[in-house]
Protein backbone atom coordinates (compact mmCIF):
# COMPACT_ATOMS: atom_id res chain seq x y z
CA UNK A 1 0.00 0.00 0.00
CA UNK A 2 1.50 3.41 -0.93
CA UNK A 3 1.64 6.46 1.48
CA UNK A 4 1.42 8.61 -1.69
CA UNK A 5 -1.79 10.58 -3.12
CA UNK A 6 -1.52 10.95 -6.37
CA UNK A 7 -2.06 14.33 -7.82
CA UNK A 8 -2.25 16.19 -11.65
CA UNK A 9 1.15 15.42 -13.54
CA UNK A 10 1.19 15.51 -16.92
CA UNK A 11 0.36 12.41 -19.37
CA UNK A 12 -1.24 10.41 -16.41
CA UNK A 13 -4.83 9.68 -15.42
CA UNK A 14 -6.55 12.77 -14.28
CA UNK A 15 -4.86 15.27 -16.25
CA UNK A 16 -6.00 18.03 -18.08
CA UNK A 17 -6.13 16.18 -21.24
CA UNK A 18 -6.16 19.15 -23.80
CA UNK A 19 -2.29 18.87 -22.73
CA UNK A 20 -2.28 15.01 -23.83
CA UNK A 21 0.98 12.87 -23.13
CA UNK A 22 4.92 14.08 -23.29
CA UNK A 23 6.55 13.45 -26.47
CA UNK A 24 8.75 10.50 -26.51
CA UNK A 25 12.27 11.67 -26.32
CA UNK A 26 14.19 9.69 -29.14
CA UNK A 27 17.64 10.87 -28.74
CA UNK A 28 19.91 13.68 -28.89
CA UNK A 29 20.45 13.82 -31.86
CA UNK A 30 16.74 14.24 -33.18
CA UNK A 31 15.16 17.53 -33.37
CA UNK A 32 11.86 17.01 -31.90
CA UNK A 33 8.61 17.67 -34.18
CA UNK A 34 4.79 18.46 -33.04
CA UNK A 35 4.14 15.14 -35.04
CA UNK A 36 6.48 12.98 -33.11
CA UNK A 37 5.07 10.00 -31.33
CA UNK A 38 3.94 10.47 -27.61
CA UNK A 39 3.72 8.37 -24.77
CA UNK A 40 4.69 8.36 -20.98
CA UNK A 41 4.21 10.73 -18.25
CA UNK A 42 5.59 12.99 -15.45
CA UNK A 43 3.45 11.87 -12.30
CA UNK A 44 3.83 13.87 -9.07
CA UNK A 45 2.46 12.16 -5.56
CA UNK A 46 2.51 13.78 -2.07
CA UNK A 47 1.93 12.21 1.36
CA UNK A 48 -1.33 13.23 3.21
CA UNK A 49 -0.90 14.71 6.55
CA UNK A 50 -3.00 11.55 7.93
CA UNK A 51 0.20 9.30 7.49
CA UNK A 52 2.16 8.66 10.49
CA UNK A 53 4.40 6.59 11.23
CA UNK A 54 5.84 5.23 14.95
CA UNK A 55 6.63 8.08 17.03
CA UNK A 56 5.32 10.74 14.62
CA UNK A 57 1.68 11.23 15.02
CA UNK A 58 1.49 15.01 15.51
CA UNK A 59 -0.46 15.82 12.64
CA UNK A 60 -3.99 16.39 11.77
CA UNK A 61 -6.37 14.15 9.83
CA UNK A 62 -7.22 17.26 7.65
CA UNK A 63 -3.78 18.74 7.96
CA UNK A 64 -1.11 20.10 6.12
CA UNK A 65 0.71 17.33 3.59
CA UNK A 66 3.80 16.17 4.80
CA UNK A 67 6.77 18.15 3.07
CA UNK A 68 7.73 15.66 0.56
CA UNK A 69 6.84 15.17 -2.92
CA UNK A 70 7.61 12.11 -5.38
CA UNK A 71 8.10 13.23 -8.72
CA UNK A 72 7.99 10.74 -10.98
CA UNK A 73 8.72 10.24 -15.51
CA UNK A 74 7.40 6.87 -17.07
CA UNK A 75 9.44 7.29 -20.23
CA UNK A 76 9.10 4.57 -23.40
CA UNK A 77 12.77 5.28 -23.37
CA UNK A 78 15.97 7.01 -22.12
CA UNK A 79 14.22 7.60 -18.90
CA UNK A 80 12.81 11.33 -20.49
CA UNK A 81 9.92 12.88 -22.27
CA UNK A 82 9.64 16.26 -23.75
CA UNK A 83 7.02 18.59 -23.34
CA UNK A 84 5.92 21.52 -24.47
CA UNK A 85 5.57 24.75 -22.90
CA UNK A 86 2.19 24.48 -21.70
CA UNK A 87 2.75 21.63 -20.28
CA UNK A 88 5.86 22.87 -18.28
CA UNK A 89 3.12 25.48 -17.67
CA UNK A 90 1.39 23.85 -15.75
CA UNK A 91 3.73 21.44 -14.24
CA UNK A 92 5.36 24.25 -12.51
CA UNK A 93 2.05 25.36 -10.98
CA UNK A 94 1.08 22.09 -9.88
CA UNK A 95 4.76 22.24 -8.20
CA UNK A 96 4.32 26.07 -7.04
CA UNK A 97 0.85 25.20 -5.81
CA UNK A 98 2.16 22.25 -3.92
CA UNK A 99 5.15 24.11 -2.48
CA UNK A 100 2.55 27.01 -0.98
CA UNK A 101 0.48 23.92 0.44
CA UNK A 102 3.30 22.77 2.40
CA UNK A 103 5.10 25.93 3.54
CA UNK A 104 2.52 28.68 3.71
CA UNK A 105 5.32 30.80 5.67
CA UNK A 106 5.76 32.45 1.87
CA UNK A 107 4.26 34.63 -0.19
CA UNK A 108 3.97 33.10 -3.30
CA UNK A 109 6.47 35.42 -5.37
CA UNK A 110 9.32 32.70 -5.11
CA UNK A 111 7.97 31.00 -8.50
CA UNK A 112 9.20 33.87 -10.40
Amino acid sequence: MSIYATIEGIGGDGDPEDLGMPWIYQGSHILPDEDDPRGGDVGLALIPSHITRDGRDDQPEDGIPWPWLRLSIDAESDRAVLLSPAQARRLGQQLANWADEVDPTTDGDDHA
